[in-house]
């Protein structure tokens, strides 16, 4: 420590300052207490938030930058909110109006969740009306999904069901197009062994004996009999939705009740059983319980070759 020197009046001159006990005390007191004073006041004012203390400051910091990732988010919902709604559009004028399914009413897409306390537990903190806004925000954005899930759901089984319809809805011939020759309409006839005017609930397609017969649509056999005095031989295929076909005056069928039939597959062979005058193959389409003029239910301009690709087609889907 370096000599402090005093200046002597007496002796006009400077002296080394004798350092004593007392004087040593005198000194660091005074340091101490301001030191301690100063402190005092320091933390006074930060405890009494007179002054931000640095934990606060680092708290405010982290707050501020919450709060502005936060309000970075409003561009980002308002861009998936407006997409949900164009989707939610197009699933109401189109998608549901092709499957025949109903639009979603206006009040039932606007979500609706929880209760009046559902964001009480967001009380209380220093952002809370921030807080509850965008929880509100996803809750609602939440629910409006999962609606549009399960519109989709509903469109999928319906596309489901449409595609079933149509792969059992009687929809090609029953023979070969190479052998397809309508010897007797439907309608009202002559019955060429009775001799009298009745109506003809299908139509007659001659043909050799034991040509392929096709099931017309995908379907379960719900009879196989024989009927001597009727149309002998025949075999009959409920298709679903409201849709029967019947085969008849067989030579011999391939089905038993209860068996699945794809549309292309053999359910027996032409023949001339019954009450028949030579060999042929009458056919109906019955749809909820009445006969249809078969010619509204398949395609006449196919070629042969064109109709075994697609009984091979479709006896592969199963």
């Amino acid at each position: 420590m370096k000599d402090k020197f005093i200046f002597n009046s007496e002796t006009l001159t400077y002296e080394v300052e004798k350092r004593t006990f007392a004087k040593f005390s005198k000194r660091s007191g005074k340091f101490i207490l301001t030191a301690f004073g100063i402190g005092a006041m320091t933390w006074a004012l930060s405890y009494f938030n007179v002054i931000p203390s640095f934990k606060s400051i680092q708290l405010q910091s982290e707050s501020e930058v919450c709060i502005a990732n936060i309000h970075q988010l409003d561009s980002r919902f308002a861009a998936i909110e407006g997409f949900l709604s164009e989707i939610q559009s197009n699933d109401d004028s189109c998608y549901r109006v092709l499957s025949a399914l109903e639009p979603i009413s206006a009040d039932k897409r606007m979500a609706s969740f929880g209760g009046t306390n559902k964001y009480k537990n967001l009380e209380g903190y220093f952002n809370t009306d921030l807080f509850v806004e965008y929880n509100r925000k996803v809750d609602i954005l939440s629910s409006k999904l999962n609606l549009q899930e399960q519109s989709y759901e509903s469109l999928l089984r319906s596309a489901q069901r449409s595609e079933d319809s149509l792969l059992s809805m009687p929809g090609i011939l029953p023979v070969n197009p190479s052998i397809y020759r309508v010897s007797s309409s439907f309608g009202w006839r002559m019955h060429p062994i009775k001799n009298r005017r009745i109506p003809h609930d299908g139509v007659d397609i001659a043909a050799r004996e034991g040509n392929k017969v096709y099931a017309t649509g995908k379907g379960v056999v719900v009879s196989v009999s024989n009927d001597p005095r009727g149309y002998g031989k025949q075999v009959v295929v409920d298709h679903g939705y409201g849709y029967k076909t019947r085969y008849a005056h067989l030579s011999k069928y391939y089905v038993h009740v209860g068996d699945s039939v794809c549309r292309g597959g053999v359910v027996g062979l032409i023949g001339n059983t019954g009450i028949s005058t030579g060999p042929h193959l009458h056919y109906e389409v019955i749809v909820s319980g009445i006969r249809k003029n078969p010619d509204s239910y398949y395609l006449k301009d196919m070629t042969s070759a064109e109709y075994g690709e697609m009984v091979n087609a479709f006896s592969n889907l199963d």
